[in-house]
Formats: structure tokens, sequence, C-alpha cells
């Protein structure tokens, strides 16, 4: 299971790993908890469109990487909090598809490759993606309505701190960045994507004999 903020942000930060985990056999549930439907500058969309665009890009994409199911929880872009409801919201989802691992982001990472500001709500989305994982899901007495208690073995934290996990990715780099392509509403022709993408998980892979990786900070629960 991935547990982002905005479509786009799991093909960023872990597509290549899910593209080569579905292609094995394993069940993929995208969670989306808003659905980026203020993140234009072009004033020709109201939120109500964008939404129904980015939802749309969202669901290609996933259909690229053979995710099989997807999730929208419709959070106002912008101002996500990470509070009992979103992680109640969370808590349901996680034991009604009972993933062994959660991929989200760090909660800790303010600041992002050295010159870049991370997006609030990405910040949030990953608070409330590990205060869901550990304890509140596995806690039978807590929201016993949200279904039967569930233990994620691990949690696969997108972050720059603590790497500890490189995820050979060679075969599903290009699979990525098709996944990438079709959130048209984000990405035109002249964002350098392909050359940022393979430089990115080149650097990554280059120190672990890779020729692409994806990397991580795992954080296991469950040996």
């Amino acid at each position: 299971m991935t547990i982002f903020a905005h479509p786009d942000d799991a093909e960023f930060s872990c597509s290549a790993t899910v593209a080569k985990w579905a292609k094995a056999g394993c069940e993929i549930t995208y969670v989306l908890i808003t659905s980026g439907n203020i993140g234009t500058h072009d004033t020709t969309y109201t939120p109500e469109t964008l939404r129904e665009v980015r939802e749309r890009e969202q669901r290609n994409a996933c259909n690229v990487l053979g995710v099989k199911h997807v999730e929208f929880l419709r959070h106002d872009d912008g101002r996500l909090v990470a509070d009992l409801n979103l992680r109640r919201e969370l808590v349901r989802l996680i034991r009604k598809y009972r993933p062994e691992v959660v991929f989200c982001g760090d909660p800790t990472q303010v600041f992002w490759l050295n010159n870049r500001i991370n997006h609030p709500d990405h910040r949030a989305a990953a608070l409330a993606a590990i205060d869901a994982v550990f304890p509140a899901c596995e806690m039978e007495l807590l929201w016993p309505e949200a279904g039967p208690a569930w233990k994620v073995h691990g949690v696969y934290v997108r972050t720059e701190e603590g790497l500890n996990t490189w995820i050979d990715a060679s075969d599903t780099i290009e699979t990525k960045i098709k996944a990438l392509r079709e959130h048209h509403s984000q990405l035109d022709d002249n964002t350098g994507l392909e050359e940022m993408i393979h430089q990115r998980m080149a650097d990554a892979g280059k120190a672990h004999g890779l020729a692409y990786a994806e990397a991580f900070r795992v954080i296991k629960l469950k040996e």
C-alpha cells in the first residue's frame, strides 16, 4: 500500500518498486489523501474540474503500473492536517486491504534535495500514515468499527536521511516514467522529466552496483 498526499506523489517516490512488485504478483493499493485539486497555476481550472482531471490521471498511471486498487479520500489540498479523523480513515483502509508493507514520505523532512521546501501536505500525509500503521491499526480496542486489527510488517519511507534499502529498478524505470507521463496537468514535455529520473535513480544505485534504484529507509515492525 502507498499512502501519499497528492496524485503523482507515489509515482515520484516509489513507482518503479511498485511496478516491479506488481509484475511479481503483489496486490498494490494506492491511497491518495487529497486529489490535488488546487495543484495548478492555471486559473481555467476550478477545484472541482481539477480534481476530476487529477483523479483520472492517477487512475491511468495506476493502470500503467499494475496497481489493483485506488482510494481517494478527497481531503482539502493545501490544508491537510494529520488529525484523528484522518488517522481513523487510514486505519480503516489498512485493515480493509491488510498490506504487508506501507510506502509513505518522511514527516520530519522540511527541506528536500538541499534546496527545496517539502510541501506541508507531504509531511502531514506521512505523519498520518505512520501514526495509522503504528500503533493504531494493530490495536483491537481502537476503532473496532474500522475492521479487525492488522499489523503491517514494515514501512518504506521515501526520504533523504537514514537510507538502508535500495531496490533494483533497472527493469522498471521506464514504466515509472511512463506512469509519470500520465499526469499531464502537472508535467509537460519541457520539464526534463526523463533526464531527472534517470539521474536520480542512477545516483541512488551507483554505490550498490545497480544501474538504477529507488532508495528507502525501511522500518521493520514484524520479522
